[in-house]
């Protein structure tokens, strides 16, 4: 049946991608109308404008024509950022908090002992400058994904606590509209994954634990693996690189947005690169 708001509805900016700068910045244009409206008396159109400016909002995330282009600039000025408090949910990695080194163990491992320990593992195999994974880790990884994938956030973010340092507690939560894992240690900054990034490292490691006996090395080996992730771990689809730029996300004039790894189903991130990666 075909449904009579779809031509309208802009999914790319509501339900889980929503658009805050946008659905904020027009809340605040939309409260201010409403406001000179009933000033001058006209409830009829205050009234009005509630119903169709909500709605709007409500269906495509923003009622001002070209918001999306204009409120993550506007928002990028401010002094402090409402939106990105804690650290982007596409940066963050399993191995980033942690409390005070007190010994060896606790030490994060180079790059180079990452690359070394999975190649030693069999993990990843090199094809000139290509780096490929190991048919079997693939498809163990693969099958750890779709595990997690059907686990709820709260059992997702207890797997996050049997498989990060013991000194940092994983909760969940939800984040503007996003499900998150939120990994906090006992000194230093609370580190933020998006559902999918948790649910890409978590699988990696636990696929790793049979092959890598570094716990450091296995949670450290999340981020570079992430690079390599060839189906989406939200759905199963395939993952494209792209320059698209996302909401919020602002690029300096003459400069072109950095690459990003994505699921355009789900438009979901899963890595950003920088220039000297790609």
């Amino acid at each position: 049946m075909f449904d009579l708001l779809e031509p309208i509805r802009r999914s790319e900016y509501t339900g889980e991608n929503r658009c805050w700068p946008c659905t904020i910045s027009n809340g605040v244009v939309l409260a201010i109308l409403v406001a000179v409206a009933t000033l001058r008396g006209r409830r009829r159109l205050a009234a009005s404008v509630v119903v169709i400016g909500t709605a709007a909002i409500a269906l495509r995330g923003y009622v001002v024509p070209y918001t999306p282009r204009f409120a993550p600039r506007l928002v990028a000025a401010l002094p402090i950022d409402p939106f990105h408090a804690e650290a982007s949910a596409d940066d963050g990695s399993l191995s980033d908090p942690g409390g005070e080194p007190d010994d060896a163990t606790r030490e994060q491992p180079s790059g180079e002992e990452i690359v070394a320990g999975l190649v030693e593992a069999g993990v990843v195999e090199f094809h000139g400058d290509e780096i490929a994974l190991e048919s079997d880790f693939r498809e163990d990884w693969r099958q750890e994904m779709r595990t997690l994938r059907e686990t709820d956030l709260e059992a997702l973010a207890r797997v996050a606590g049997r498989q990060t340092d013991p000194s940092v507690d994983a909760q969940s939560r939800r984040s503007w509209g996003r499900s998150v894992i939120v990994l906090m240690p006992e000194t230093g900054a609370p580190v933020t994954l998006s559902r999918g990034i948790a649910i890409a490292e978590l699988a990696a490691a636990r696929a790793l634990e049979s092959r890598v006996e570094s716990d450091a090395i296995r949670r450290a080996a999340g981020r570079p693996l992430r690079t390599v992730l060839e189906r989406c771990p939200l759905c199963d689809e395939e993952v494209t690189i792209s320059r698209s730029s996302c909401c919020g996300e602002v690029t300096p004039i003459g400069s072109l947005p950095s690459e990003k790894l994505r699921c355009p189903a789900c438009d979901e991130r899963f890595y950003t690169f920088e220039d000297a990666e790609r």
